[in-house]
C-alpha cells in the first residue's frame, strides 16, 4: 500500500510538472540539408561506457520516443520522467526530464543529440541528492558501417556544489561510439 501511495504521489507531482508542456516541446527534431531524416538512422543506438550505457531510440521522423541515461536508466519520453524504487528501505529516485532533442545535417552527416535531464533526486541511505544535468552528443554517422562516432559534453549540478567547470569539459569531450542495434 505505501508503494502506491509513493507511485500516486510521484504520478500527481509529475504530471503537475510535466501536463501544461506539450509532448512536441519534450521531444524534438531538427533536420537540416535534405530536410528529411535518414531511413538507416530509425532506431535504437547504443553505447557503452563504463558499467553503464546510453541508448536513443530515433523514430522515422527523426524524433527521440525512449532513451537510457547512464544515470535514471530507461526512460519513455512521452513519460516525462521516470521513479525508481531503491534496494534498501526508504531509497528511490525520481527523474523529471527537459527537452530533448536531434538535429541530422545531412550534408556532414552529423547527428548532434541533447539531452535535458531538468531535475533528479535520489534518497540515498547515506542521504539524498538533488540536481539537473545537460547532455551532448555530436559526430558523423553513416549508414554503410551503423557506426555513429561522438563526442560527448556532460554538464551536472548537484545542489550544495560548486557549478560544472564548462571549460574543462569542452577542452575534455569524452568519445563514445554509439552502434545500431538490431532490434525488430
Amino acid at each position: 500500500m505505501k508503494q502506491l501511495l509513493v507511485l500516486a504521489g510521484f504520478a500527481v507531482v509529475l504530471s503537475g510538472v510535466v501536463g501544461c508542456q506539450s509532448a512536441n516541446r519534450r521531444i524534438e527534431k531538427v533536420i537540416d540539408g535534405e530536410g528529411q531524416f535518414p531511413e538507416f538512422l530509425a532506431g535504437v543506438w547504443e553505447a557503452e561506457i563504463n558499467d553503464s550505457k546510453w541508448a536513443f531510440k530515433f523514430e522515422d521522423d527523426g524524433s527521440i520516443s525512449k532513451i537510457t541515461h547512464v544515470l535514471a536508466g530507461e526512460v519513455d519520453l512521452e513519460e516525462g520522467g521516470t521513479y525508481l524504487k531503491g534496494r534498501e528501505p526508504g531509497t528511490s529516485a525520481i527523474f523529471l526530464m527537459g527537452p530533448c532533442e536531434a538535429e541530422y545535417n545531412a550534408n556532414t552527416c552529423e547527428l548532434r543529440v541533447k539531452i535535458i535531464l531538468d531535475y533528479y533526486k535520489m534518497k540515498l541511505p547515506q542521504g539524498e541528492l538533488e540536481g539537473k544535468s545537460h547532455d551532448f552528443f555530436k559526430g558523423p554517422v553513416y549508414e554503410d558501417d551503423k557506426t555513429w562516432k561522438t563526442e560527448w559534453l556532460s554538464y551536472s549540478w548537484l545542489e550544495g556544489a560548486d557549478p560544472p567547470d564548462t571549460d574543462a569539459i569542452e577542452s575534455n569531450p569524452v568519445s563514445l561510439i554509439f552502434k545500431k542495434l538490431k532490434i525488430k
